[in-house]
């Protein structure tokens, strides 16, 4: 599978979800590991959010969540074989339950 942003990247000016910008919300969030590594070098961090992707997050609509990160990434990468687009929606729903599972604070603003 191709290697792409599917967590948080430290010092981003982009959202977190999807890659696209600008930075609109941040919501705190306790420190999970995905693939065998920590999201955050230390207990906890921030994830952004675009607009749109933060209100998708408000309204806990993980599902065009998802959607939305999927369609981003093949936009950015270029076209994506069906298989790897079924496991790279996979990844992307674990990591998004993850992120819903370790969420502290609502948003910082």
């Amino acid at each position: 599978m191709r290697v792409g942003h599917l967590v948080p990247t430290p010092g981003g000016e982009y959202c977190d979800f999807c890659t696209s910008g600008p930075v609109f919300k941040l919501y705190e969030c306790s420190n999970f590991v995905f693939n065998n590594m920590p999201i955050f070098r230390k207990d906890s961090g921030v994830w952004a959010a675009c607009a749109r992707c933060a209100e998708l997050v408000d309204a806990e609509n993980w599902t065009d969540l998802t959607k939305r990160a999927v369609r981003k990434f093949a936009k950015r990468h270029g076209p994506i074989p069906r298989y790897e687009a079924v496991r790279l929606r996979e990844q992307l729903q674990q990591v998004h339950e993850l992120f819903r599972e370790h969420r502290t604070k609502p948003s910082i603003n």
